[in-house]
């Protein structure tokens, strides 16, 4: 990610490389911004030139939902990044507070109307209402100094205020509670809405990974992504507070914890929906905290990050620093045996993750199942853990799918745990937050690998027997799981 250290460079990048989609036609960001987006999910990034009743201002959307798109970034192949996010979460590069930034070319600290500053949008006609979808909340950790950066819901609820949603066990609720311990109500943060792709990325991860515990500075696993130390600039309205000074928005306040709000209308507490969530269903609503806008800030010609949390964007952002905190897990457990681990789409982020094995010898049985352990370790949210062969494509649902049905041995390969914390997007989740987590191990037994063993075709030039056309017209029509076994020989 080295020279692309803001969401404006990212653009330029992707469209240097024809991954860039204009919309120039105007758009409303009532419903149908978030449609377009929906329908060009996993594919280019997605900009929106003309906003109707927002003129002069752009959305972007779809940034991280193709992980080619992020290795190419990374300068790397995308089956390596877990191994990439991982190393860079061990080697942190700090950040460095400097005294002026882009992202405060511009600063409103009155009349401030977050209904005209922002374009803001709403996706269906279910939802609650408009929400910040891409808000960073940037806060420092008054025991350490370390930044912790996060992503929370923000439903807009007047011109100067919203409520964010904060889930038990994230880092920003443990700051604020020590800092409530020391008698103070308002925790001044920033909310920094599109930023450099290294740093968005490393704040995604999820409170309950052991790669970034808490205490853990995220700026800093994101300044080694990106080659060089996140920039931080202090906050113009609020003391104590920081944000990203490459930042395309920004705005500073405060939380108020003594002021509950409702994220729906009807102020009913978990009965309503709000938006459609990273698990594929509508999200609730819930009474939560207020949060109080004392400033605006923004770059010259600023780009509105607007990512939907039911795209590959969202889950891609939730799985990456998942796998990477299951590969070092895993890698630490037993490098010889452990290769590499995947979180599939269907599985939404953080509730599942492939690992994939390759035994050497007898004696690395049973090793798959030490690694399924620590896999789950890794990240409590993670409900679901397969172990697959070597000779799996990890990436692909089918393939392993396929190894499930035709290696698991469910008398001894399927493991129910008791009772442990899980994501609430699971089924199984109960009000505490805990549910039965569920392993699978689908490898062939060591010393009856032969009986597994798939077969190799030549591999052929087809262009040369039937025309590049027709070849063309060939590969359109095969699915993605052909392909993949093509690919391998299979």
């Amino acid at each position: 990610m080295h020279a692309v250290t803001s969401l404006s460079a990212a653009m330029e990048e992707a469209r240097a490389h024809d991954d860039l989609l204009t919309i120039t036609r105007e758009t409303n960001p009532h419903l149908e911004v978030a449609a377009i987006a929906r329908t060009t999910d996993a594919g280019p990034m997605v900009v929106f030139d003309q906003l109707r009743g927002y003129p002069g201002h752009r959305i972007v959307t779809n940034v991280f939902s193709d992980r080619q798109r992020i290795a190419r970034w990374c300068g790397i192949d995308a089956i390596d990044l877990p191994r990439r996010l991982a190393d860079a979460a061990l080697n942190p590069v700090p950040s460095r507070i400097v005294s002026e930034g882009a992202s405060q070319a511009h600063v409103t600290t009155s009349g401030i109307d977050l209904f005209k500053a922002l374009p803001l949008a709403q996706q269906t006609q279910a939802d609650a209402g408009c929400v910040i979808t891409g808000g960073l909340a940037l806060v420092r950790d008054p025991d350490t100094g370390a930044f912790n950066g996060s992503y929370h819901r923000m439903r807009v609820l007047g011109p100067d205020h919203t409520c964010i949603t904060i889930q038990a066990g994230r880092h920003l609720l443990e700051i604020a509670r020590k800092l409530r311990a020391r008698g103070e109500r308002r925790i001044p943060i920033s909310v920094n809405i599109g930023a450099g792709p290294a740093v968005l990325l490393a704040c995604s991860g999820s409170t309950q990974q052991t790669l970034t515990p808490l205490g853990y500075d995220e700026l800093g696993m994101a300044g080694a992504l990106q080659g060089q130390a996140v920039e931080v600039v202090p906050c113009r309205s609020q003391e104590g507070a920081w944000s990203l000074a490459e930042a395309e928005y920004v705005l500073e306040g405060y939380i108020d914890t003594d002021r509950l709000v409702s994220e729906e209308d009807s102020g009913k507490d978990g009965e309503k929906g709000m938006m459609p969530e990273a698990g594929g269903y509508m999200g609730r609503a819930w009474r939560v905290w207020q949060f109080n806008v004392t400033a605006i800030t923004h770059r010259t010609n600023p780009v509105y990050w607007f990512p939907l949390a039911v795209n590959a964007e969202t889950t891609n952002l939730m799985a990456l620093p998942a796998e990477a905190s299951v590969f070092d897990a895993c890698r630490r457990i037993s490098p010889r045996v452990f290769d590499n681990c995947h979180v599939l789409q269907a599985m939404r982020g953080c509730l599942g993750v492939v690992i994939r094995i390759r035994r050497k010898s007898f004696r690395d049985e049973g090793l798959q199942n030490n690694l399924a352990f620590g896999a789950l370790s890794a990240h409590s949210d993670l409900g679901w853990v397969i172990a697959v062969d070597h000779d799996i494509d990890l990436t692909n649902a089918d393939d392993v799918m396929w190894a499930v049905i035709t290696r698991s041995d469910m008398r001894e390969g399927l493991m129910l745990s008791p009772r442990a914390k899980v994501s609430g997007m699971l089924a199984e989740g109960d009000a505490a937050g805990t549910g039965r987590k569920v392993y699978i191990d689908a490898t062939a037994p060591f010393n009856r690998s032969d009986r597994y063993e798939r077969g190799r075709f030549e591999n052929v030039a087809i262009e040369d027997w039937i025309g590049a056309e027709a070849a063309a017209r060939l590969r359109a029509r095969q699915p993605d799981y052909l392909k993949s076994m093509l690919a391998r020989g299979y």
